[in-house]
């Protein structure tokens, strides 16, 4: 079989065949998460062995996708884990506040994990998944795709060539689609922090991690502000009902479960994501059906959301560098960089995939990833060319450690001590 690799010391893209490859994963969670991960490894010929999830329908959809076997398919994740090790690895994509319970036991019965991101939902439980990762030395692969993106690693790999001298400050934006705010963290299961975990973690732990990669260096200091200002109640518009099947405005909304599920996906065929997240196996009937009266169809000013809708980051490295990051979600452009170091400047635009290069005082010059736009897909092809990763490492290739738990602690630690500085009116906290 046919892949494309992407090394990410080299930052090339290399061809190479697969074997068939002796691999078992389980994953708990199948959600849209858990089943874009079980396509990704089927395509490497690794087999999907077990699957736990609360869902009789995402059972159905594993079991036929997956041939998987009925002694295999769980709703009840005590029989899951106490069936013992059934798999090589473990995939965690559950909601945020389950991944500490179902790390440890995964941990302890044996399992290396493929972990979604966040870690866990506090910086105490993430601190114990590392620390017991490290006692029983098991492999924790933590979804920070970002890292493989070609647009960010070949961001990584102009800086590491030493021509624009040390990164002085980083801007970075994370423009949060009006319609996956609305989709996530206002309709959807990131919509209360109690319930999951703050913004900055469940969105930006991402973005933090590739301020944290590209500066190479510790933070020291953060600071941050940020609040819910828009998607609340009294925003809402005079004489609006509470679902946006029986409102006046469906037709006019921005909002409108309507146009984002039905108008703007189904009817266009278009029935992936956000849609199976909506209904597991989406039509444009079951859809309706379920926008109507369900919590994708609520106003999206009369949830019981509660995460801020725009926020600000200020970091201090310990080598001097300063970065800042933008989480707002009244933009639809994706990501947004900007690096300004001793000698020179680059930026880009994730989803315009150029990053484009200022050496001071030379011809400037554009570096362009749109080649893998073809082959790659997801997180700007960051998911698939972790799960090659993944693979490799569960080979028995040397574990990358790109993000490794311990690695990805870091984002954690800045995100976690920026909420707490947002509660904190903008206190700066010092990190340890």
């Amino acid at each position: 079989m046919e892949l494309l690799f992407f090394g990410h010391h080299s930052y090339d893209f290399n061809i190479i065949f697969h074997k068939e490859i002796d691999m078992n994963v389980a994953i708990i969670g199948f959600g849209t998460r858990g089943q874009y991960y079980a396509y990704l490894f089927k395509k490497r010929n690794v087999n999907v062995t077990a699957v736990c999830d609360l869902d009789l329908q995402k059972l159905q959809i594993a079991k036929n996708k997956y041939n998987i076997a009925d002694d295999n398919l769980f709703t009840d994740e005590k029989e899951f884990f106490g069936k013992g090790k059934i798999a090589d690895l473990l995939v965690i994509s559950t909601q945020d506040t389950d991944h500490y319970g179902h790390a440890v036991q995964g941990l302890k019965i044996g399992y290396d994990l493929l972990l979604e991101k966040p870690i866990a939902s506090n910086l105490k439980e993430c601190i114990e998944i590392r620390d017991l990762s490290i006692q029983l030395n098991r492999k924790i692969f933590v979804c920070h795709v970002l890292r493989y993106a070609p647009f960010f690693s070949l961001i990584k790999k102009e800086l590491d060539s030493g021509k624009f001298g040390k990164v002085v400050t980083i801007n970075m934006t994370e423009n949060v689609s009006y319609w996956h705010q609305a989709h996530s963290y206002v309709r959807g299961s990131w919509r209360n922090s109690e319930k999951s975990t703050p913004m900055i973690i469940a969105k930006c732990c991402h973005d933090l991690d590739i301020i944290v990669w590209l500066t190479n260096s510790d933070c020291d200091y953060v600071s941050s502000y940020g609040e819910l200002s828009y998607y609340k109640r009294e925003n809402a518009p005079e004489g609006s009902a509470n679902y946006c099947y029986d409102c006046k405005y469906i037709e006019d909304c921005p909002y409108s479960a309507d146009k984002i599920y039905i108008k703007d996906r189904a009817e266009k065929g278009r029935l992936n994501w956000p849609c199976n997240a909506v209904v597991p196996s989406p039509t444009t009937e079951t859809l309706k059906s379920a926008l109507k009266h369900g919590q994708y169809g609520k106003c999206v000013f009369k949830c019981d959301n509660d995460v801020v809708d725009h926020q600000v980051v200020n970091m201090h490295f310990s080598n001097g560098a300063t970065a800042s990051l933008t989480m707002t979600a009244f933009g639809d452009h994706s990501r947004i960089i900007f690096v300004h170091c001793e000698k020179g400047e680059l930026y880009g635009y994730l989803e315009e995939n150029k990053i484009y290069c200022d050496i001071f005082g030379k011809e400037n010059y554009i570096v362009d990833t749109n080649s893998s736009k073809d082959v790659f897909s997801g997180h700007g092809g960051g998911d698939e060319l972790m799960i090659e990763d993944v693979i490799s490492a569960m080979e028995g290739a040397q574990f990358s450690n790109l993000t490794s738990v311990a690695i990805s602690m870091q984002s954690h630690i800045i995100g976690f001590n920026a909420e707490q500085s947002r509660l904190d009116n903008g206190r700066s906290i010092k990190l340890p």
